[in-house]
């Protein structure tokens, strides 16, 4: 239950705090990502590419890649999970993917995963708010958030950010 409240608080915070731009180091952040959520043994995270410097607030980044990596790392199904961030200059926006081996995401919900309250799983800690602030953090950026799954093989999510943002 306490989950559920601090993640519906977040969402709601979202929209009221002020923006604030500054240097943001998504590598750092992606590092202390990878050490403060749990990861189970069996589970490997790994950054496929040097990632950048963005203009941005800390916190939402932060919030933004913690809630799809702890997504990856909480349904991965393999023996040997597998996690992977990767980054591509796309001239005028920064493009990241979060890549698991997870179950994949069925066809019939993948419209359906960034409505807030939507799980579509039975694991006891979901709330369905993580990839809704995900979602809400991405829109107040003017970026963009989408993914390509296959069941069985694993899920990625790409995130665009415009690199003027301000």
């Amino acid at each position: 239950m306490d989950h559920l409240i601090q993640g519906i608080l977040t969402y709601s915070k979202i929209d009221t705090l002020e923006n604030v731009y500054e240097e943001v180091n998504t590598n750092e952040i992606i590092q202390n990502i990878i050490q403060i959520i749990h990861i189970p043994e069996n589970v490997k995270v790994t950054i496929a590419n040097v990632l950048p410097i963005i203009q941005a607030d800390q916190y939402r980044i932060q919030q933004l890649f913690q809630n799809l990596i702890s997504n990856a790392v909480t349904y991965i199904d393999k023996p040997q999970g597998q996690v992977i961030v990767d980054y591509k200059d796309n001239n005028d926006s920064h493009l990241f993917s979060i890549s698991d081996n997870g179950p994949g995401i069925a066809p019939e919900n993948q419209d359906k995963i960034f409505t807030i309250f939507q799980s579509f799983t039975k694991h006891e800690k979901s709330t369905g708010i993580g990839l809704s602030i995900v979602k809400k953090i991405i829109e107040n950026y003017k970026g963009e958030i989408w993914l390509k799954s296959q069941e069985n093989i694993g899920t990625t999510f790409f995130i665009k950010i415009p690199k003027s943002i301000q």
